[in-house]
């Protein structure tokens, strides 16, 4: 699995996943109207399970639809309102991924955006089990996926907490999956006395800071929020940057 990739995939029970009729249909429903979504290329068989989709003058492939052969779950290292036993045995995916002209440009906010529009309205109505982020490893439950997605794509926060992640250590707080957006990784060191929860928000902050702004090229100070001096390093090989604490 190629992290550096903007793939996508909706996981199904056995014999659950939809064929391409039901994805055309779908996009010409009245309630999903929203997504400026349409097939602009089917194949004329269609074992081949795929769609190609325009969505905001970009193209994207759905592969594995049914009756071809189902795509294998993407590996899970996150899950974001799931519990392990929330997930069945043996699960199939279909999988978006951007058109052959996007290469190079996946990680572009527009990319990834249009991308989410279109999950995020069809993943309800169909009988998704779990929404999977490829870069970041991660499982969200659909619900979570649909309100996180479409709440950053009408001016809300960026979905750190599914399109990125984080791993929890004695040195605080690090990013996983920000990389694919920046290049970088983030390590928010933790204040001593604070719960990770609190160490968790900051990093939170600091993740939609990054995907807005860019990546951190040099040394920058910050004021926390209550005052506290915060001082952001990029490492030696640009490719991880820690946020240096008081106390």
């Amino acid at each position: 699995m190629d992290a550096s990739q903007a793939d996508l995939s909706l996981l199904f029970a056995k014999g659950k996943r939809p064929s391409a009729d039901e994805i055309a249909r779908l996009l010409e429903a009245s309630e999903i109207a929203g997504a400026a979504a349409h097939v602009s290329y089917r194949p004329p068989d269609d074992r081949e399970g795929l769609l190609e989709l325009l969505v905001s003058g970009l193209t994207f492939d759905l592969v594995g639809l049914a009756p071809a052969t189902a795509l294998p779950p993407p590996p899970c290292s996150h899950r974001f309102g799931l519990s392990p036993g929330d997930i069945a045995e043996g699960l199939d995916a279909i999988t978006l991924l951007p058109g052959h002209h996007l290469s190079g440009g996946h990680a572009m906010i527009p990319v990834v955006q249009a991308m989410l529009g279109l999950a995020g309205h069809i993943a309800l109505p169909l009988a998704v089990e779990a929404v999977c982020w490829h870069p970041a490893q991660s499982w969200m439950e659909p619900q979570y996926f649909s309100r996180v997605a479409l709440g950053w794509l009408s001016g809300g926060p960026f979905p750190a907490l599914g399109l990125t992640a984080l791993e929890h250590s004695s040195e605080g707080v690090r990013s996983e999956g920000l990389a694919f957006f920046s290049g970088q990784e983030l390590l928010v060191g933790r204040r001593e006395g604070e719960s990770a929860a609190d160490t968790a928000k900051l990093a939170v902050r600091f993740i939609d800071y990054v995907v807005a702004n860019g990546p951190f090229r040099r040394e920058i100070e910050f004021e926390g929020l209550d005052g506290e001096r915060l001082r952001v390093v990029p490492g030696d090989f640009g490719k991880l940057v820690t946020v240096e604490r008081d106390g």
